[in-house]
C-alpha cells in the first residue's frame, strides 16, 4: 500500500511539473550532450538498468573530469530485483562511494532519474521502502561536497552502457580502472561534446 501511495504521489508531482513554466523551457530542449550544465571539475555519472527476460537489474557509473578524461568506472548486478528505483538509488550510492574511496571529496553527480534526486534532496520520507539506502546516501553527502543534478538519458550514454553491463553479469560490484573497449567510443563522443537529439 505504501509503495502504491508513493507511486501515485510521484505521478501527481510529475504532472504538476509538466505544466509549470520551467518545465516548458526544459521540454523545448532538442539537443543534449554530456555535462549539459557545463560543470567544472570532477564529474560522476550514474545509472541503473533492467532488461532481458527474465529481467536482470544492474548499476553502472563513470568518473571523469569536465573535459571527459577518464578516472574510473563501475558496474554491478542486483540479484532478485526488477525495481528500477532500487537500481537508480543503488547506482548513486555505489558511485558516491567509489568517488570518495578514490579520494574525491568535491565533485558533481549526474543521474537521469529525477525521482531519485528528489528523494535524496528532499525531506526524509519515513517508512519509504528504500529509506535505509536513501539515508546512507544522505550520510555520504554529508561527508563530501557533491551536487546531484538531473541529466536527460541522452547525456548519460556511458553510464547506460555500464549499467547494462552490470545487468548482464553476475558480479555484485566491479570497479574498472581502465575503460572497457565498448565504452571508448562513447567516452570520445562525450569528450568531443557531441549533441544527441532528444525525442
Amino acid at each position: 500500500m505504501q509503495r502504491l501511495v508513493y507511486n501515485i504521489n510521484n505521478s501527481i508531482e510529475s504532472i504538476i511539473l509538466s505544466f509549470s513554466p520551467s518545465a516548458t523551457a526544459v521540454m523545448a530542449t532538442k539537443y543534449i550532450r554530456w555535462n549539459n550544465n557545463n560543470i567544472m571539475g570532477v564529474i560522476l555519472n550514474v545509472n541503473g538498468s533492467y532488461n532481458g527476460s527474465p529481467i536482470r537489474t544492474g548499476v553502472g557509473g563513470v568518473l571523469r573530469n569536465d573535459v571527459g578524461l577518464f578516472h574510473a568506472n563501475f558496474s554491478g548486478f542486483i540479484s532478485r530485483s526488477d525495481d528500477i528505483l532500487l537500481a537508480k538509488l543503488s547506482a548513486i550510492y555505489h558511485g558516491l562511494t567509489m568517488a570518495k574511496d578514490l579520494g574525491h571529496e568535491e565533485f558533481a553527480c549526474y543521474s537521469d532519474y529525477l525521482v531519485c534526486i528528489n528523494l535524496i534532496n528532499g525531506p526524509i520520507e519515513r517508512y519509504h521502502i528504500y529509506d535505509v539506502l536513501i539515508q546512507d546516501i544522505k550520510k555520504l553527502l554529508n561527508q563530501i561536497n557533491v551536487t546531484i543534478s538531473h541529466t536527460f538519458r541522452e547525456g548519460n550514454q556511458c553510464e547506460d552502457f555500464m549499467a547494462k553491463l552490470g545487468a548482464s553479469s553476475d558480479v555484485d560490484l566491479l570497479l574498472h580502472e581502465t575503460p572497457l573497449e565498448g565504452l571508448i567510443n562513447l567516452l570520445r563522443n562525450d569528450a568531443d561534446g557531441i549533441f544527441f537529439h532528444r525525442v
